[in-house]
């Protein structure tokens, strides 16, 4: 992507951000755990399944829950 070229120096750029979504989409699948995509979206399940995907994501960009 054209605009990958100018992102500031510390910023995911798109092509990183869909890469590295598409990594943590990956390694859940390997663990056996659900993606939300897997799931009708608003019920339930699809919530807690979405809010520990965005967990990951965190934590693979190296995000710390203290």
């Amino acid at each position: 992507m054209d605009s990958d070229r100018h992102t500031p120096a510390g910023r995911f750029s798109y092509s990183s951000a869909f890469a590295l979504e598409m990594s943590v989409r990956a390694t859940r699948r390997a663990q056996g755990k659900k993606n939300p995509e897997d799931l009708p979206a608003g019920s339930p399940e699809w919530t807690a399944v979405t809010d520990d995907f965005l967990l990951d994501l965190h934590r693979a960009r190296g995000g710390d829950f203290k």
